[in-house]
């Protein structure tokens, strides 16, 4: 018989409604980001068409270091295959010590990510009061996008550090939590680098 907890429910009930519960918030979170991200979409575009007067994009103004911009996608992308990684190993309940290792790779590919974006913020040599609207927004974008990382990144790590203790194990929704949003965070950074670097 399965053990009953204080709130009536089965132990078993109680964990399978929290991971439904953490999924669902979690995309939640990831369709408010996307109002977000396409209000941004819409004012870039929005200013892109009227240029008011050459406002945008002055001349003389440049796009931001391209190889730092692709480096800063390569170690999201590394991010990703080793989040997917822990939750394939996560689901199929397989040895602890390979999920380990998956996990400190993913934190390493989270550091590395906020590291090389920070770099990449001081590379633009935009002034930002007379580069046009553009930098302006492109700046404005790729902060909040450093700043979701930044605070995925730190999930990931609380997550980490309890697995590792032994405090609280991973749990395959929150293996799988983590790797949707790191996964949505990756594929909105790239579509922000195709837009800025090349729509511009």
């Amino acid at each position: 018989m399965s053990e009953v907890s204080p709130t009536g429910l089965t132990v078993i009930d109680e964990v399978k409604g929290g991971a439904r519960t953490l999924v669902f918030s979690s995309r939640l979170v990831m369709a408010s980001n996307t109002t977000l991200q396409l209000s941004l979409l819409f004012a870039f575009l929005y200013l892109r068409a009227n240029n008011f007067g050459g406002s945008f994009h002055p001349n003389g103004v440049g796009t931001p270091p391209q190889v730092l911009a692709l480096i800063s996608l390569a170690f999201p992308v590394i991010g990703v295959l080793a989040l997917w990684t822990v939750w394939s190993t996560a689901s199929k309940s397989r040895a602890s010590s390979a999920l380990t290792r998956m996990l400190w790779l993913a934190v390493l590919a989270a550091v590395l990510t906020g590291a090389v974006r920070i770099l990449l913020m001081y590379q633009f040599n935009w002034t930002l009061d007379s580069a046009g609207t553009y930098a302006d927004l492109a700046t404005l974008w790729y902060a909040i996008l450093l700043a979701e990382f930044i605070g995925v990144g730190l999930w990931l790590l609380s997550l980490v550090m309890g697995h590792v203790r032994g405090t609280d194990r991973l749990s395959t929704a929150h293996a799988r939590a983590i790797l949707e949003q790191w996964t949505y965070i990756t594929g909105v950074s790239i579509a922000v680098y195709l837009l800025i670097q090349y729509a511009s």
